[in-house]
C-alpha cells in the first residue's frame, strides 16, 4: 500500500510490455467485431442476389478530397518495429525455461507469414552472441543431401536456426532432413538451440515428426490495444511530434490524439477491425495501416523535409472495407488453390521447386504463379514466390473455406 500522502504509481500503457510468447496451444486470435462480421455477410448477401447496395454515410473525407503519401514519408510514419524488444521477450521466457528444465536442448519458436519471427531471432542471436545457421539448398533436401547436416554438427553448441521450413519440401523425399535436424536436436547433439519455423510448414512438419519435439511456443498475436501502442511508438520514433490519426468516414481518433489537440473525443472501432482482419498478426496489419493512409493534398507535401511532411500533419485512414485488396476469385479453379497452398506451406518457394511438390507441370505452375503476381496475390523475391502481405488473408479465408490444411496462427 502507498505510504500516506502518496500518491500509487500508474504504469501507463505505452509502458506495457507487447510482446509475449506463449505455448501453440494458449494462442489466441483477436475477435472481430460483431457489427464487422454482419456487414460482411450483409454485404455478401447483397453481391449474391444482386441487389441494390446499401445506402452508405456521406463520409467526412471522400476519395476525391484526398491525396497519397510518400513511400518515403509512409517508411517514416510506420518504420519496423524494434525486434531488439520481442528478441529480450523470448530471451526472458527462456532464462526462465532453462532454471524450469535444465534438461532441454532445443526450443522451437513458430510464427505465421509476416509476423518477424526470423527478425525476432536474428535479433535474439545478437543478444545472447550466437551465430545464426543458414539455411540449407532446398535441392539438396530433395537429393537428401547430407553436408549441411554434416556441417552442423561441427558447429560450436548454441546457434540460432530461424527457418525449418528450409529443410523441409512436400515431396515424398522431402521430410527426411527435417526429420534428422529435430531428431538430433532432441537429442542435445547440437547442444542448447533455439530454431524457428513457418507457421504453415509447422502444421505439415509436426505431423511426421511427432515425438521428437517439446515445447512450442509462439508470438502473441496483437489486440487493439497493443496496435495502439505500437503505432503510436512508431510514429513517435525519432520524433517530437507525431500526427494525428483519423477515419476517413467518420473523423474518429484511431489512435489517441496527440497531447494539446482538439478534438477526437470519440474513439474509433478501427484497431479492432485491424487486429480481427490480420489475426493480430504485425506484419500483415502494418502494410493494411500503410495501405489506408492519406493525406489533404494542400496539407501532404511532396517533399521528404520536415517542415512540409506528413508527419506534422492530420493522417486520414480509410476504413479496411474500403481498401482495394486483393481478393481471390470465388470461380478460381484448384489448380490455383494448389498453388497458393503450395506458396504457404514453402513459406516461398522457386518455380521449379514449386512444380516438384505439385500435380501440375513446370510451365502450368510458372503460368499461374504470373497470373497471381498480376492479381496481386503473389510476389517474386528474387525467383522464390511467396503470398504477398496484402493478399495473405484473402488467400487464407480462401484455403480454409475450401478445406485445405491452414495454420493456428
Amino acid at each position: 500500500m502507498a505510504a500516506s500522502g502518496q500518491s500509487p504509481s500508474v504504469r501507463s500503457p505505452d509502458d506495457a510490455p507487447l510482446w509475449q510468447f506463449v505455448p501453440l496451444s494458449d494462442f489466441e486470435v483477436p475477435s472481430k467485431p460483431v457489427l464487422q462480421s454482419a456487414r460482411g455477410r450483409l454485404d455478401a448477401l447483397y453481391e449474391l442476389v444482386r441487389l441494390r447496395p446499401r445506402v452508405q454515410e456521406k463520409p467526412v473525407k471522400t476519395e476525391d478530397e484526398l491525396g497519397h503519401i510518400s513511400e518515403a514519408e509512409l517508411q517514416r510514419l510506420v518504420p519496423e518495429p524494434d525486434w531488439k524488444e520481442a528478441a529480450s521477450a523470448l530471451d526472458g521466457l527462456l532464462r526462465s525455461g532453462d532454471r524450469e528444465r535444465s534438461s532441454a536442448t532445443m526450443t522451437l519458436v513458430v510464427g505465421p507469414p509476416c509476423g518477424g519471427m526470423r527478425e525476432i531471432l536474428n535479433a535474439f542471436a545478437s543478444l545472447r552472441s550466437v551465430p545464426v545457421v543458414e539455411p540449407p539448398s532446398r535441392f539438396g533436401v530433395l537429393e537428401k543431401d547430407e553436408t549441411w547436416l554434416h556441417q552442423l554438427r561441427k558447429q560450436k553448441p548454441r546457434w540460432v536456426f530461424p527457418a525449418l521450413e528450409a529443410t523441409f519440401v512436400r515431396h515424398p523425399a522431402g521430410l527426411w532432413l527435417a526429420r534428422q535436424l529435430l531428431g538430433e536436436a532432441r537429442n542435445g547433439s547440437f547442444g542448447h538451440v533455439v530454431i524457428g519455423c513457418d507457421s504453415w510448414s509447422w502444421e505439415l512438419i509436426s505431423r511426421f515428426t511427432r515425438g521428437l519435439v517439446g515445447h512450442v511456443h509462439v508470438l502473441q498475436a496483437f489486440g487493439p490495444e497493443e496496435f495502439s501502442v505500437l503505432f503510436r511508438r512508431l510514429a513517435e520514433s525519432g520524433r517530437r511530434r507525431r500526427p494525428r490519426f483519423r477515419q476517413s468516414d467518420n473523423g474518429n481518433d484511431i489512435l489517441p490524439s496527440p497531447e494539446g489537440e482538439e478534438g477526437g473525443s470519440e474513439k474509433s472501432g478501427y484497431l479492432q477491425q485491424l487486429a480481427g482482419r490480420s489475426r493480430g498478426n504485425i506484419g500483415i496489419a502494418r502494410v493494411l495501416w500503410k495501405t489506408g493512409m492519406q493525406v489533404e493534398p494542400e496539407e501532404g507535401s511532396q517533399q521528404d523535409d520536415e517542415k512540409g511532411s506528413a508527419l506534422h500533419r492530420t493522417i486520414w485512414v480509410r476504413p479496411l472495407d474500403k481498401l482495394s485488396l486483393p481478393s481471390v476469385p470465388s470461380s478460381a479453379e484448384i489448380d490455383v488453390t494448389l498453388v497458393l497452398h503450395g506458396l504457404l506451406v514453402h513459406n516461398g518457394i522457386s518455380t521449379e521447386l514449386l512444380a516438384e511438390a505439385l500435380p501440375l507441370s513446370l510451365q502450368k505452375v510458372a503460368g499461374l504463379l504470373y497470373w497471381l503476381g498480376d492479381e496481386g496475390l503473389a510476389v517474386d523475391e528474387g525467383g522464390r514466390w511467396r503470398v504477398s502481405p496484402l493478399g495473405y488473408p484473402a488467400v487464407r479465408s480462401h484455403l480454409q473455406t475450401r478445406g485445405f490444411l491452414v495454420d493456428q496462427c
